[in-house]
C-alpha cells in the first residue's frame, strides 16, 4: 500500500508540457509516488489491499517503489531479496496476529501504520 520513498526531487533538463502547464527547465519537480501507485486511472480500487492486481505486469512508470531509470534505487534488488527471506520464514515458521484494532496510515514525510503495528509472534510446538 505504500512506498518506502513518498517522494523525490528531480530537476527538469528541457522545457515540458504537462497536462497545459509549462514546467520550465532548471525548475525543481517533486514526483509524489504515492499519488502514482494510487491513480485509479491505473489501478481499480487503488485504495484496498489488493496484491492481485500485479498478477498483471503494470504498465510502466505506474508502480515504482524503487524509483525508475538511472536514479532507481541501487539497493531495490537486495531489498526484495530481504523482504522474501523475511516473509518465507514468518510464514513458515511462526505464527503471528496483529495485536489490535487500529487502522490508518499517517505521512510524515514516510507512511507508517497511526500508533504503530503491534504484532504478537510464536513457534508452533513440534509435538
Amino acid at each position: 500500500m505504500a512506498s518506502v520513498i513518498s517522494f523525490t526531487f528531480r530537476e527538469a533538463v528541457v522545457d515540458v508540457e504537462y497536462e497545459g502547464y509549462l514546467i520550465p527547465k532548471g525548475w525543481k519537480v517533486m514526483p509524489l509516488f504515492r499519488n502514482i501507485h494510487h491513480n485509479p486511472e491505473f489501478y481499480v480500487d487503488p485504495q484496498n489491499f489488493d496484491p492481485s492486481r500485479f498478477e498483471v505486469v503494470p504498465k510502466p512508470n505506474t508502480f515504482m517503489p524503487f524509483g525508475t531509470g538511472v536514479h532507481a534505487c541501487p539497493g531495490n534488488e537486495l531489498a526484495k531479496l530481504e523482504m522474501l527471506i523475511l516473509l518465507h520464514h514468518l510464514v513458515t515458521k511462526f505464527r503471528w496476529e496483529v495485536g489490535g484494532t487500529q487502522s490508518g496510515i499517517e505521512y510524515g514525510p514516510f507512511p507508517v501504520p497511526e500508533q504503530g503495528l503491534p504484532l504478537k509472534f510464536w513457534k508452533e510446538s513440534n509435538a
